[in-house]
Protein backbone atom coordinates (compact mmCIF):
# COMPACT_ATOMS: atom_id res chain seq x y z
CA UNK A 1 0.00 0.00 0.00
CA UNK A 2 1.55 3.25 -1.12
CA UNK A 3 1.29 6.38 0.92
CA UNK A 4 -0.01 9.53 -0.65
CA UNK A 5 2.79 12.11 -0.50
CA UNK A 6 1.89 14.93 1.82
CA UNK A 7 2.25 18.41 0.36
CA UNK A 8 5.17 20.29 1.75
CA UNK A 9 4.30 23.35 3.78
CA UNK A 10 4.99 26.52 1.93
CA UNK A 11 7.81 28.48 3.56
CA UNK A 12 6.81 31.75 5.09
CA UNK A 13 8.53 34.67 3.44
CA UNK A 14 10.72 36.72 5.77
CA UNK A 15 8.81 39.95 5.24
CA UNK A 16 5.52 38.23 6.07
CA UNK A 17 7.02 36.71 9.18
CA UNK A 18 8.28 40.11 10.33
CA UNK A 19 4.90 41.68 9.57
CA UNK A 20 3.04 39.05 11.57
CA UNK A 21 5.51 39.45 14.41
CA UNK A 22 5.09 43.23 14.39
CA UNK A 23 1.30 42.81 14.53
CA UNK A 24 1.55 40.21 17.35
CA UNK A 25 0.01 37.62 15.01
CA UNK A 26 2.97 35.24 15.08
CA UNK A 27 2.52 31.96 16.99
CA UNK A 28 6.10 31.56 18.14
CA UNK A 29 6.70 30.91 21.82
CA UNK A 30 10.39 31.73 21.44
CA UNK A 31 9.73 35.24 20.17
CA UNK A 32 10.73 37.75 22.82
CA UNK A 33 9.06 41.12 23.40
CA UNK A 34 12.25 42.75 22.08
CA UNK A 35 11.91 40.77 18.82
CA UNK A 36 8.38 42.02 18.35
CA UNK A 37 9.51 45.55 19.17
CA UNK A 38 12.26 45.29 16.53
CA UNK A 39 9.72 44.15 13.95
CA UNK A 40 7.42 47.03 14.84
CA UNK A 41 10.34 49.46 14.56
CA UNK A 42 11.20 48.10 11.12
CA UNK A 43 7.57 48.30 10.00
CA UNK A 44 7.32 51.88 11.24
CA UNK A 45 10.59 52.78 9.49
CA UNK A 46 9.28 51.31 6.22
CA UNK A 47 6.06 53.33 6.53
CA UNK A 48 8.03 56.47 7.38
CA UNK A 49 10.32 55.90 4.37
CA UNK A 50 7.30 55.67 2.06
CA UNK A 51 5.90 58.84 3.60
CA UNK A 52 9.28 60.56 3.13
CA UNK A 53 9.27 59.69 -0.57
CA UNK A 54 5.75 61.08 -0.93
CA UNK A 55 6.69 64.27 0.92
CA UNK A 56 9.84 64.64 -1.19
CA UNK A 57 7.84 64.31 -4.39
CA UNK A 58 5.28 66.79 -3.05
CA UNK A 59 8.04 69.28 -2.19
CA UNK A 60 9.52 68.92 -5.67
CA UNK A 61 6.15 69.46 -7.37
CA UNK A 62 5.32 72.44 -5.13
CA UNK A 63 8.69 74.04 -5.91
CA UNK A 64 8.25 73.46 -9.65
CA UNK A 65 4.70 74.84 -9.66
CA UNK A 66 5.61 78.00 -7.73
CA UNK A 67 8.78 78.56 -9.78
CA UNK A 68 6.83 78.12 -13.00
CA UNK A 69 4.32 80.77 -11.91
CA UNK A 70 7.14 83.14 -10.96
CA UNK A 71 8.87 82.57 -14.29
CA UNK A 72 5.62 83.19 -16.17
CA UNK A 73 5.01 86.39 -14.24
CA UNK A 74 8.56 87.54 -14.89
CA UNK A 75 8.28 86.71 -18.60
CA UNK A 76 5.37 89.15 -18.95
CA UNK A 77 7.76 91.97 -17.98
CA UNK A 78 10.55 90.88 -20.34
CA UNK A 79 10.97 91.46 -24.06
CA UNK A 80 12.98 89.52 -26.63
CA UNK A 81 14.66 91.78 -29.20
CA UNK A 82 17.19 91.61 -32.03
CA UNK A 83 20.37 93.49 -31.16
CA UNK A 84 23.02 94.63 -33.65
CA UNK A 85 26.60 93.73 -32.78
CA UNK A 86 28.93 96.71 -32.89
CA UNK A 87 32.05 94.58 -32.33
CA UNK A 88 33.07 91.03 -33.06
CA UNK A 89 32.89 88.55 -30.23
CA UNK A 90 35.78 88.02 -27.82
CA UNK A 91 36.43 85.21 -25.38
CA UNK A 92 34.83 86.10 -22.07
CA UNK A 93 36.82 86.23 -18.85
CA UNK A 94 33.70 86.35 -16.68
CA UNK A 95 33.57 83.04 -14.83
CA UNK A 96 30.12 83.68 -13.44
CA UNK A 97 28.27 82.87 -16.65
CA UNK A 98 30.76 80.74 -18.56
CA UNK A 99 28.30 77.84 -18.70
CA UNK A 100 26.14 79.64 -21.28
CA UNK A 101 28.18 82.63 -22.46
CA UNK A 102 31.67 81.80 -23.67
CA UNK A 103 31.93 84.99 -25.74
CA UNK A 104 30.89 88.60 -25.38
CA UNK A 105 30.49 91.61 -27.64
CA UNK A 106 29.13 95.15 -27.61
CA UNK A 107 25.66 95.45 -29.11
CA UNK A 108 22.95 98.06 -29.59
CA UNK A 109 19.15 97.77 -29.63
CA UNK A 110 16.10 100.00 -29.48
CA UNK A 111 13.69 99.73 -26.54
CA UNK A 112 11.43 101.40 -25.53
CA UNK A 113 10.41 102.77 -28.88
CA UNK A 114 12.81 105.47 -30.06
CA UNK A 115 15.34 104.93 -27.25
CA UNK A 116 18.74 103.61 -28.30
CA UNK A 117 20.42 101.29 -25.82
CA UNK A 118 23.81 99.59 -25.83
CA UNK A 119 25.72 97.19 -23.68
CA UNK A 120 27.80 94.03 -23.51
CA UNK A 121 25.94 90.84 -24.36
CA UNK A 122 27.02 87.29 -23.68
CA UNK A 123 26.95 84.74 -26.49
CA UNK A 124 27.46 81.03 -26.76
CA UNK A 125 29.00 81.26 -30.23
CA UNK A 126 31.30 83.51 -32.20
CA UNK A 127 29.78 86.29 -34.31
CA UNK A 128 31.04 89.15 -36.42
CA UNK A 129 30.28 92.85 -36.11
CA UNK A 130 27.13 93.79 -38.03
CA UNK A 131 25.29 90.54 -37.27
CA UNK A 132 22.18 90.39 -35.12
CA UNK A 133 21.61 88.37 -31.98
CA UNK A 134 18.62 87.87 -29.70
CA UNK A 135 18.64 89.59 -26.30
CA UNK A 136 16.22 89.87 -23.39
CA UNK A 137 15.49 93.31 -21.92
CA UNK A 138 13.31 94.60 -19.10
CA UNK A 139 10.61 97.26 -19.43
CA UNK A 140 13.32 99.90 -18.96
CA UNK A 141 15.28 98.54 -21.93
CA UNK A 142 18.16 97.22 -19.83
CA UNK A 143 19.64 93.81 -20.49
CA UNK A 144 18.37 91.02 -18.25
CA UNK A 145 18.62 87.26 -18.00
CA UNK A 146 16.28 85.12 -20.05
CA UNK A 147 13.30 83.62 -18.20
CA UNK A 148 14.01 80.20 -16.75
CA UNK A 149 13.18 77.34 -19.08
CA UNK A 150 11.25 74.20 -18.19
CA UNK A 151 14.44 72.13 -17.99
CA UNK A 152 15.95 74.52 -15.44
CA UNK A 153 12.76 74.52 -13.38
CA UNK A 154 12.60 70.71 -13.39
CA UNK A 155 16.26 70.47 -12.41
CA UNK A 156 15.80 72.83 -9.47
CA UNK A 157 12.65 71.00 -8.35
CA UNK A 158 14.45 67.65 -8.45
CA UNK A 159 17.21 69.06 -6.25
CA UNK A 160 14.64 70.31 -3.74
CA UNK A 161 12.87 66.95 -3.72
CA UNK A 162 16.10 64.99 -3.29
CA UNK A 163 17.29 67.24 -0.44
CA UNK A 164 13.95 67.03 1.36
CA UNK A 165 13.78 63.26 0.96
CA UNK A 166 17.41 62.82 2.01
CA UNK A 167 16.90 64.89 5.16
CA UNK A 168 13.83 62.87 6.14
CA UNK A 169 15.62 59.58 5.46
CA UNK A 170 18.54 60.66 7.65
CA UNK A 171 16.12 61.43 10.48
CA UNK A 172 14.36 58.09 10.00
CA UNK A 173 17.63 56.17 9.96
CA UNK A 174 18.82 57.98 13.08
CA UNK A 175 15.59 57.28 14.94
CA UNK A 176 15.61 53.63 13.89
CA UNK A 177 19.23 53.25 14.97
CA UNK A 178 18.51 54.72 18.41
CA UNK A 179 15.47 52.49 18.83
CA UNK A 180 17.35 49.33 17.87
CA UNK A 181 20.24 50.25 20.16
CA UNK A 182 17.83 50.68 23.06
CA UNK A 183 16.24 47.30 22.28
CA UNK A 184 19.65 45.64 22.11
CA UNK A 185 20.52 47.09 25.51
CA UNK A 186 17.21 45.87 26.91
CA UNK A 187 17.77 42.39 25.46
CA UNK A 188 21.29 42.22 26.94
CA UNK A 189 19.99 43.27 30.33
CA UNK A 190 17.24 40.65 30.21
CA UNK A 191 19.72 37.97 29.14
CA UNK A 192 22.12 38.80 31.97
CA UNK A 193 19.25 38.69 34.47
CA UNK A 194 18.05 35.33 33.14
CA UNK A 195 21.58 33.91 33.09
CA UNK A 196 22.16 35.00 36.67
CA UNK A 197 19.10 32.96 37.66
CA UNK A 198 19.77 29.89 35.49
CA UNK A 199 23.57 29.64 35.61
CA UNK A 200 23.78 28.10 39.13
CA UNK A 201 21.29 25.41 38.12
CA UNK A 202 22.86 24.84 34.71
CA UNK A 203 26.40 24.45 36.01
CA UNK A 204 25.35 22.50 39.15
CA UNK A 205 26.61 25.12 41.56
CA UNK A 206 23.21 25.30 43.20
CA UNK A 207 23.20 21.51 43.90
CA UNK A 208 26.72 21.55 45.32
CA UNK A 209 25.85 24.53 47.42
CA UNK A 210 23.01 22.55 49.05
CA UNK A 211 25.11 19.36 49.41
CA UNK A 212 23.40 17.45 46.62
CA UNK A 213 24.80 16.16 43.41
CA UNK A 214 21.83 16.29 41.11
CA UNK A 215 22.10 15.76 37.42
CA UNK A 216 22.81 18.73 35.18
CA UNK A 217 19.69 19.70 33.26
CA UNK A 218 19.73 18.75 29.62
Amino acid sequence: MTRTPQPRPRPVRPWRQRLRRALDAETNELARPEDRARSRAGLLAAFATTLALVLGATAAWTDFDSAEHRAAAKATRLHHLDALLLTSTSTTTDRIDTATSRYHATATWTYPAGQQQSGTVGLGRQAQAGSTVGVWVADTGRLTAAPAGTADLVSDAVVVGVLATGLLLVLIAGGLGLRLRALDHRADTAWQRSWAELEPVWTGRASRRHGTDGPRPS
